[in-house]
């Protein structure tokens, strides 16, 4: 029996995979879970399934690619054999209109992902697998804060340098300067730690016609992060506040491994003033839990473990008719299987960088929107709000 692989290719327009060998057995479990992390990105992408060198299947993979075609998906033949196996597959003869799936539309739909989600399901009957604990341990939780200590150790030497991120290239500070939001990740990839990975990226962003209290004025109101930053938190409560630290709770939906559990956090945050002009702060989370569906925390038996701590290093600085922000967010979890680890590694990223730019395009997007309240009102609003900045008593 020959081996069977697959092979992932991104497109702009079509995410295809390319099938080789024999797909029965587990291997049908493995590439409906690879399918299963991939899809949730990829709206508005179509699904193309090249079978020109997948030689056999058994019917739990007819089943799955079955489904796929039903829902739309492209199936690609190239040569005799296969073709002969994409009629076992749909009942039809092959030819490139009928490639297409009978209910194919250019946008994965909700009845597609309904009819996918049915043929995992029963594929997960037929080959159970079970996961491994994700346990958080010592030794991983202390390199975690190791690598926080060196990345304040790294702002501290900011704070005396080259403040900015965006300052360190001419290119990507017009870019930014222009409105354009740069993200990118910090290293090639996640770093690996005993038991885990670190996940570092930062952005930049700029603020027109805003000035530095109306930014930290909006990044402390967390009392309204689920109207600003809506639909990825879903709850938020301000616990305490002193002049430059804050206490607060945050509950986010969390889609870097689409599970349908949320994350509930608790923070503290930090203000540090570098100049007249320019400030940082710190936020680290003292604690992340999983929350089901009906808001009820999970047992850590039961976790999965996929983040277990988070921290942001952000910087202010107002400057050419506005303010520039910057974030650099840190994520620890649990390591991605070797088997999952290229394709999760590819989700993982897109959802890293889509979440980071639509978070600083919401800051910009609410300090906008306030202070064009503000200058309705004669300014009185920025006035009456003054005692959010970091500095007041």
């Amino acid at each position: 029996m020959s081996a069977f692989l697959y092979y992932m290719h991104d497109g702009p327009s079509t995410f295809r995979f390319e099938l080789s060998g024999n797909l029965a057995g587990i291997e049908v479990t493995r590439l409906a879970q690879a399918w299963r992390t991939a899809s949730s990105t990829l709206d508005g992408k179509t699904l193309a399934i090249d079978i020109t060198f997948l030689k056999e299947f058994d019917e739990a993979g007819r089943r799955l690619l079955e489904q796929w075609w039903l829902g739309g998906a492209h199936l690609v033949a190239n040569s005799p054999a296969s073709k002969a196996l994409f009629e076992t597959i749909t009942g039809e003869p092959y030819t490139s209109a009928g490639a297409i799936g009978p209910t194919f539309e250019p946008r994965y739909t909700a009845s597609f992902r309904a009819v996918i989600a049915a043929s995992l399901l029963a594929i997960t009957l037929l080959f159970p697998t079970k996961a491994s604990a994700a346990e958080l341990k010592q030794e991983t939780l202390s390199a975690w804060d190791q690598y926080l200590e060196q990345v304040k150790a790294r702002m501290a030497d900011r704070a005396k340098g080259t403040f900015l991120w965006a300052d360190e290239s001419p290119e990507r500070v017009n870019r930014v300067r222009s409105g354009e939001v740069v993200v990118s990740p910090i290293g090639r990839g996640p770093q690996p730690v005993p038991s885990g990975l670190i996940h570092h990226w930062i952005g930049a962003a700029f603020i027109s016609g805003a000035r530095l209290d109306d930014v930290i004025s909006i990044v402390r109101d967390y009392d309204r992060y689920t109207e600003i930053y809506k639909p990825s938190i879903i709850q938020a409560k301000t616990l305490s506040r002193k002049a430059a630290e804050d206490h607060f709770t945050v509950i986010m939906v969390d889609k870097a491994m689409f599970n349908s559990r949320a994350l509930d956090s608790e923070y503290q945050s930090r203000f540090v003033e570098v100049g007249q002009r320019k400030w940082y702060s710190v936020s680290q989370t003292n604690q992340v839990h999983e929350l089901a569906a009906q808001g009820q925390p999970v047992p850590d038996r039961d976790a999965s473990g996929y983040i277990w701590r988070l921290s942001t290093i952000t910087r202010y600085e107002e400057r050419d008719g506005g303010v520039y922000i910057e974030t650099e967010a840190m994520a620890l979890s649990r390591p991605i299987p070797a088997l999952l680890h290229l394709v999760v590694d590819l989700v993982v990223r897109r959802v890293s960088r889509a979440s980071l730019t639509l978070s600083l395009e919401q800051t910009r997007g609410a300090t906008e929107s306030y202070v064009k309240s503000a200058a309705a009102l004669g300014d009185s609003r920025r006035l009456a709000v003054s005692f959010r900045h970091p500095g007041a008593n």
